[in-house]
């Protein structure tokens, strides 16, 4: 099943720490650019945005549509373990612990309880040193390759599907050198690709284990692709993110603040 981009990206600015603190090699103030493409074939919608760093800190914006032309962003706190939604047209902030925040599709899964029973079993996953790869926006790069595959059934108000088969290979081009600042909207829409098995909390578990081993942060590129195959499906999705530019210094940090005056939504303690 693939999922709905667009509820995909509402939910990331509507739904409820970052893995690893960036090391001291990195600057501390900097910029990267990137380009989302979740592979909705309908659409054909390629996302820009930017991170901008500051420390421990960070904003991402993105070219996003609004109908009423203010635009939601994300501030990112306490080195990645913290996002904020920041809505300017409603004056408004929600605080969302940051993994929380990018597996809010497989929780609202497991939420739904006697409605939508997913089992996951059978997982296998493999990684692979791939080298050097190519640089990525200007930066030598190491690669590596996660590969996944499962057995899933799946009932819903008494409609059964069993013996689906999913398989995904992942291959991501990072540079140990320069960690980058978590991108948590690549992190939402990479675990929302994995649709129904990413209510699986373990499976989820186990492959970013298994990346974490190899990189820190967000990497500078990731190109993933997954298959579904059932009884009478067949559904494939190509997912490609990419850091096209990398800018040290020059970050305004007043704009990665909390702006003045905005009223909090939820009542969760949250630092920044």
């Amino acid at each position: 099943m693939r999922p709905n981009v667009a509820l995909v990206l509402a939910l990331s600015l509507t739904a409820a720490g970052g893995r690893t603190p960036l090391s001291a090699q990195a600057p501390r103030t900097y910029s990267y650019d990137f380009l989302l493409d979740p592979g909705d074939e309908k659409s054909h919608r390629v996302i820009h945005g930017t991170v901008r760093v500051s420390g421990t800190r960070a904003r991402l914006d993105t070219d996003e549509e609004k109908p009423r032309g203010e635009k939601s962003y994300l501030l990112i706190g306490n080195e990645g373990r913290t996002v904020y939604v920041v809505r300017p047209d409603r004056q408004m902030y929600e605080a969302h612990d940051a993994d929380e925040f990018v597996h809010v599709v497989g929780t609202a899964m497991r939420a739904a309880g006697p409605v939508m029973k997913i089992d996951v079993r059978d997982v296998r996953l493999g990684t692979a040193r791939l080298g050097a790869g190519e640089p990525v926006a200007g930066r030598p790069t190491q690669r590596m390759q996660l590969r996944q595959r499962w057995t899933m059934s799946m009932r819903v108000l008494g409609f059964v599907k069993e013996d689906m088969t999913g398989s995904s290979v992942a291959e991501y081009w990072s540079d140990p050198s320069m960690p980058l600042m978590r991108n948590p909207l690549f992190e939402l829409v990479s675990a929302a690709h994995l649709a129904l098995a990413s209510a699986d909390a373990d499976f989820m578990a186990q492959a970013e284990g298994a990346r974490a081993a190899f990189f820190r942060g967000s990497p500078l590129k990731a190109d993933i692709r997954l298959r579904m195959s059932g009884k009478d499906s067949d559904d494939a999705t190509h997912l490609r993110y990419e850091v096209t530019k990398i800018t040290v210094g020059g970050v305004d940090e007043s704009a990665l603040a909390l702006p003045n005056g905005y009223k909090r939504t939820n009542s969760r303690e949250v630092s920044f």
